[in-house]
């Protein structure tokens, strides 16, 4: 079984692309939602195959179950459904580093131009611990795609953020990494949160700008995101499992935001009720959304940890739009 991570991608012999949503993995298969599927009416296109992007959780697994039902599977960890790959359907595996090698040599497009150039800005980021994930990974990307850049490790990735908040303090017109438009912030915004939002833009754009992980390489909105290095991966797949409990509002001081920026986002948390001590986020909306010794408001689901005694979790992002759920500061820090 080869070792994949958060943020590979997984070919399936049907045709179907999913993306890896977890670093540990149970024996069978691989942990991983539906994010393209094979429709002759598709806007992406890839080796002369026409394919549909999944618009929303529930709809992958509606989608799953109505024609593949073989890539769902009750967890004995989560008490519920995923979507999964079986070991037997892997095709191929993508990983982002392998494409920016790729890109980096010979740009195929003018995104891929730019995600190249992007590379150089960074070029004190070792080309091991970089990458590109998304549309761009697997050559489906179109003239409206964003660059999904990919930084491996805590440190290198906190390091490629320090330089990008430089480069955007001292931006002068003209420069080619800038900060992004309203617009931009605006259409980010309507991303996040394609329902009821639970943020406010003002608010969504306060949290956004102070994590310098968000900016443009010319015409190009791109991402900073964090994977974990492979000596920072810990544990094995059932070693802890979680029950779930009620919907819960609580407001918590943050004591841990080291992996705040992985997928999923962690933070450690002192709160009123001694028994919860983390709150973990599996949606990119809430990642690096807060600093240690800050106040944050969460709303999200509770969950028992099963192995660590009288131990609680507040989980935030139980779908990917995480419609209802949130973590916003309420007493930032200086």
């Amino acid at each position: 079984m080869e070792a994949v991570r958060t943020r590979d991608f997984i070919e399936t012999t049907d045709g179907l692309i999913f993306s890896a949503v977890s670093y540990v993995h149970p024996p069978d298969r691989y942990i991983a939602f539906l994010r393209y599927y094979p429709d002759p009416s598709g806007e992406r296109v890839k080796d002369g195959r026409a394919y549909r992007k999944v618009a929303s959780t529930a709809l992958s697994f509606d989608w799953l179950e109505k024609n593949h039902p073989d890539y769902l599977f009750y967890s004995d960890v989560t008490g519920g459904m995923l979507q999964g790959v079986p070991l037997d359907r892997v095709e191929r595996i993508y990983r982002p580093q392998d494409a920016l090698a790729r890109i980096v040599q010979e740009p195929g497009n003018p995104v891929e131009e730019q995600a190249a150039e992007l590379s150089e800005v960074l070029e004190d980021i070792p080309p091991e611990k970089k990458g590109v994930t998304g549309s761009l990974l697997l050559g489906l990307e179109g003239g409206s795609s964003d660059i999904d850049f990919v930084v491996y490790g805590r440190d290198s990735h906190q390091e490629a953020r320090e330089l990008l908040q430089e480069l955007l303090e001292e931006y002068r017109e003209g420069e080619l990494i800038r900060p992004l438009t309203e617009e931009e912030w605006m259409t980010a915004y309507e991303k996040r949160f394609p329902g009821v939002p639970a943020l406010s833009f003002e608010e969504f754009l306060w949290h956004e700008q102070r994590k310098y992980h968000k900016a443009a390489v010319g015409d190009t909105p791109f991402d900073i995101l964090m994977v974990r290095d492979w000596d920072e991966i810990q544990g094995v797949y059932g070693e802890e499992a979680y029950i779930r409990g009620k919907e819960v509002k609580m407001v918590c001081t943050v004591t841990d935001a080291a992996y705040s920026f992985d997928s999923p986002s962690v933070y450690g948390v002192a709160a009123r009720d001694r028994r919860v001590s983390e709150v973990v986020s599996f949606t990119h909306t809430y990642a690096g959304q807060a600093r240690e010794g800050e106040k944050i408001e969460v709303q999200g689901y509770l969950e028992e940890v099963r192995g660590r005694r009288n131990t609680f979790r507040i989980v935030v992002g139980t779908t990917r739009e995480a419609e209802g759920e949130y973590i916003k500061v309420v007493s930032p820090s200086p």
